[in-house]
């Protein structure tokens, strides 16, 4: 089954998972201009940043730390 964010109002954040033990697959955001479509079976979205990147940090993931070593 295929999930979609679609032309968002604003701009939506996503986190996408395989199975309710919280195995996250992928992650972002989209732009009102744009589309995103997924094949996973869960897919959380947030419209408040900081709660997106809070859930992301409880899961081990820490965006500003991802970003600095790039």
């Amino acid at each position: 089954m295929t999930q979609e964010i679609k032309n968002p109002k604003q701009t939506t954040y996503f986190i996408c998972r395989e199975d309710d033990t919280f195995t996250i697959t992928s992650y972002g955001s989209v732009q009102p201009h744009q589309i995103m479509k997924t094949g996973q079976p869960i897919m959380d979205t947030y419209l408040d940043e900081l709660e997106w990147e809070s859930v992301l940090l409880k899961a081990g993931i820490n965006l500003k730390e991802n970003i600095e070593n790039v």
